[in-house]
């Protein structure tokens, strides 16, 4: 039998971990974080879960390592790298979506994707959990996650104002769960960055309309009313979640225990109450001309999903 998996979609730097915590609340869910990066960042890197604890003395990972290999020492890593480097690519997403043979891809693929079922499987056998949550983003990834059989998809378009993630991938912020903790998130020009997030959501609408279940959300209105967001989100995806499920949530803040995620935003590793305030630093970090210029770039895109082009003096819808 398959399991729902909630897949958080969208550019980078748009609050997908922050829905994956708040979802992960929900009883029977399960987050797993950035599970495409685990082989590098994870069983070869050794970074830290959201428990705290480096990946290799997780008591959750290590008991899925062994579900699911024997043992982490039990799957070559090297070749799981190899695997999803050659696959998880752009160039490749026609051959991932079915809209043309796979050709010399074929082995990669079917390789990568019997590895990726059998983590999943494992995912779901140890934690017990109904509903497995991955924030993973990226597109290709997600249409490997479609072939496989232990995995019923649900997608979440997620969405941010460009401006935004544009700031966000401006700023320094470190990554504490790397390394001995004096690393930083990687930076990007404001060209690089819009030009990801017109070509993340433009793939995110394609892929939205050949998933069955299906739905979009933006980052502020979560943060406006997440209450409203997460019941809209859950309902729409057919999944379970009860009204008092959601009773973690109150007076614009969330209570969040540890949980096992892997990679993805710093806040992983933020536990107890965590104020849901809308990162609007953009407003006040960049120049007029520089808004202008994100504005004019990507304004198709912003009156799609519904937000105002003028970038000051007003609040979000």
């Amino acid at each position: 039998m398959s399991t729902p998996l909630v897949y958080i979609g969208g550019a980078a730097r748009s609050g997908s971990t922050l829905l994956e915590r708040m979802l992960a609340e929900l009883p029977g869910y399960c987050p797993v974080g950035e599970l495409v990066f685990i082989w590098e960042r994870c069983v070869r890197r050794n970074d830290r879960c959201g428990c705290g604890e480096r990946f290799s003395d997780c008591p959750f990972w290590d008991q899925v390592g062994k579900s699911a290999f024997g043992g982490w020492d039990g799957v070559d890593a090297d070749e799981a790298i190899r695997l999803r480097a050659a696959v998880d690519r752009h160039r490749n997403l026609d051959r991932l979506a079915g809209l043309r043979g796979p050709g010399g891809l074929e082995p990669a693929i079917t390789a990568y994707a019997a590895l990726t079922d059998r983590l999943y499987q494992a995912v779901r056998e140890v934690s017990g959990a109904s509903v497995i949550i991955d924030s993973s983003k990226h597109v290709g990834y997600a249409l490997l996650l479609r072939r496989l059989p232990s995995i019923d998809l649900r997608l979440v378009h997620l969405i941010r104002r460009s401006h935004g993630v544009v700031n966000s991938w401006s700023r320094q912020v470190r990554k504490p769960g790397v390394g001995d903790g004096t690393q930083y998130m990687s930076t990007h020009p404001p060209s690089w960055a819009v030009g990801l997030w017109i070509a993340d959501n433009l793939l995110y609408d394609a892929l939205g309309r050949r998933t069955r279940r299906a739905t979009r959300a933006r980052y502020e209105d979560i943060i406006a009313d997440p209450n409203a967001e997460l019941g809209r989100i859950t309902s729409e995806l057919d999944l379970p979640a009860a009204a008092q499920a959601l009773s973690f949530l109150a007076d614009s803040a969330a209570e969040l225990p540890a949980s096992h995620a892997l990679s993805g935003n710093p806040m992983r590793f933020q536990r107890g109450k965590v104020e849901l305030r809308a990162d609007n630093e953009w407003r006040t970090a960049m120049s007029r001309s520089r808004r202008a210029a994100i504005t004019a770039a990507t304004w198709p895109l912003l009156l799609r999903y519904g937000y105002p082009l003028a970038s000051s003096g007003q609040r979000y819808p």
